[in-house]
C-alpha cells in the first residue's frame, strides 16, 4: 500500500467489564470515539459475546447481553479475566476456550473502527490496560495471532502511559506546565502527575502517582481540600477526572478550586484517545520530543560498537523508554579479536556510558573473522536485560559449535 493512502489508527481501552474504541486516520489525526449502538455516546462497549442460537452467529457487547436475556443465545461475559484463568465454556454442545471468545469480539470491535471504509488498512493498533504483566501479555499474544492485524502493528500500554501520550497531545497550552489526572472509583480516588525536563532532548517524562484516600460523606470538601496539598508549590497547566466517581452533580465547591489557574476537563475515553495518539506516535505521524520513563519502561540502553561498511558505529539492542514486555532485538555479527564482546550500557540521561565485557568461555579457535555470532536482548525487567549467544561458526570451513552463552546486565 502506498504511504500516502489513508491508513486507520485505532486504540483500545480494555478492561474487564469493557472496552472503548478510538480512531484516527492519516489526514485527521484527532482521535473519535466509536459506539456500538449507532447515533449514541454509549461509548463502554461490555466485554460480552453471545452466539445467536437462531442464526450462530456471533453478536458482541450490549446486544449480546440483550439476546442472553432475551434467551436467543448464551452470554459469555468477564471475557478478560476468565481468559487470564484460562476458562473455557460450553455453547451449542461444542466446547470453546473463552480467550478464543475474547478473540472474537476484539475482531467485531476492530470492524467497528473500519467502518470509516472497507478500502482504509490498518495502520497501527494500541491496546491500553490498567496494567501490564507476564501472564496478561501471554494471553494477549494468544489473542493477537488470531486477530486481522500483523503483530508488529500491534503495541501494549497500560493506563497510565495511555494519559502520558493523552496529555501531549493536547493543544491551546493544555500540557505548557505540568498536568495531573484524578481516576476516582468507588470511594478511592488517586491522582496521576505528570512533569517532564523541559533541559532534557528528548524530554524525560514522568508520572507520579499519590493515593489521595477514601472520601467521606462530605466528598465536595474533602475533594476541595485534596487539591491545594496536591498542587503546593506546582504550576498545574490542566486536569483530568476520570472514572465513574466524578459522575452526578456534587462538585460544587471543588471545582472552583480545580479551576483557579488551570483547566479540568471531565471524560471516560481518556485511555482509548491515549492508545490511539500513541498508534499515531509509533506510525510516525506525530513528532514526538518526549521520552517516557514508566514503570514497564527500559531504564538504560545496551548497545554494540560494530564496524559497519569499514566505519565504527553503534549497533543498539534495547532503548531506554522500550516498553520490556515488547522489547527485544537478534542480530548476528562476525568476531574480529579475542572471545570476548563489549556491551555499552548508558541511562538516558547519562552521557558516560559503561562497558561490560562478556567473555566466550571455550569458544573453539578459529582465525579471525572467523566466527558468526547471534546475539539475543531480552528484558528480564526495566533494570535487567538478559543477553544470550550462540556459535553459529562460519560457512563449511568452520563449522558452528551450536555453544550459548548466557549472561544478564543490570542497572541500579
Amino acid at each position: 500500500m502506498d504511504d500516502n493512502e489513508q491508513q486507520l489508527y485505532i486504540g483500545i481501552d480494555l478492561n474487564d467489564s469493557y472496552a472503548m474504541v478510538s480512531f484516527a486516520t492519516t489526514t485527521h489525526l484527532e482521535p473519535e470515539t466509536v459506539s456500538s449502538v449507532a447515533g449514541s455516546e454509549m461509548f463502554q462497549i461490555p466485554l460480552a459475546v453471545c452466539m445467536a442460537a437462531s442464526s450462530g452467529q456471533w453478536v458482541y457487547g450490549d446486544e449480546a447481553i440483550r439476546f442472553g436475556k432475551a434467551d436467543m443465545g448464551r452470554c459469555e461475559a468477564g471475557l478478560l479475566s476468565r481468559s487470564l484463568e484460562r476458562d473455557f465454556t460450553i455453547i451449542e454442545n461444542q466446547t470453546y476456550e473463552v480467550r478464543m471468545l475474547l478473540a472474537i469480539f476484539l475482531k467485531k470491535i476492530l470492524l467497528l473502527a473500519g467502518k470509516l471504509g472497507p478500502k482504509i488498512e490498518i495502520g497501527k493498533v494500541v491496546f491500553a490496560f490498567e496494567k501490564l504483566n507476564d501472564k496478561l501479555m501471554e494471553l494477549m499474544e494468544y489473542v493477537f495471532a488470531q486477530l486481522p492485524v500483523a503483530r508488529r502493528k500491534i503495541t501494549v500500554l497500560d493506563y497510565m502511559e495511555s494519559f502520558y501520550y493523552y496529555a501531549l497531545n493536547q493543544k491551546d497550552g493544555l500540557a505548557t506546565h505540568d498536568v495531573a489526572m484524578f481516576q476516582y472509583s468507588g470511594r478511592s480516588m488517586i491522582c496521576w502527575y505528570l512533569t517532564r525536563a523541559k533541559q532534557s532532548k528528548p524530554q524525560l517524562v514522568q508520572v507520579l502517582e499519590e493515593d489521595c484516600g477514601y472520601l467521606t460523606e462530605n466528598k465536595d470538601m474533602d475533594f476541595a481540600k485534596i487539591i491545594p496539598k496536591l498542587f503546593e508549590k506546582k504550576i498545574v497547566s490542566s486536569v483530568y477526572l476520570v472514572g465513574e466517581g466524578f459522575e452526578g452533580d456534587w462538585m460544587k465547591h471543588s471545582l472552583r478550586v480545580l479551576c483557579q489557574g488551570r483547566r479540568a476537563f471531565l471524560g471516560k475515553n481518556l485511555f482509548s484517545k491515549g492508545a490511539c495518539f500513541a498508534a499515531q506516535v509509533h506510525a510516525g505521524l506525530i513528532p514526538w520530543h518526549y521520552a517516557y520513563m514508566g514503570e514497564n519502561e527500559m531504564k538504560f540502553n545496551i548497545s554494540l560498537k560494530v564496524r559497519r561498511n569499514n566505519e565504527m558505529a553503534f549497533h543498539t539492542l534495547i532503548s531506554a523508554g522500550d516498553n520490556m514486555y515488547e522489547a527485544k532485538s537478534v542480530c548476528e555479527v562476525i568476531l574480529d579479536g579475542p572471545g570476548e564482546i563489549d556491551f555499552w550500557i548508558q541511562k538516558p540521561n547519562s552521557r558516560e556510558a559503561r562497558i561490560e565485557t562478556l567473555e566466550l568461555t571455550n569458544l573453539p579457535s578459529r582465525p579471525k573473522k572467523a566466527t558468526r555470532l547471534r546475539i539475543q536482548a531480552k528484558p528480564v525487567t526495566d533494570r535487567s536485560v538478559k543477553i544470550k549467544i550462540r556459535d553459529l561458526g562460519l560457512g563449511e570451513f568452520f563449522k558452528a559449535s551450536e555453544m550459548v552463552w548466557e549472561y544478564v546486565m543490570k542497572v541500579n
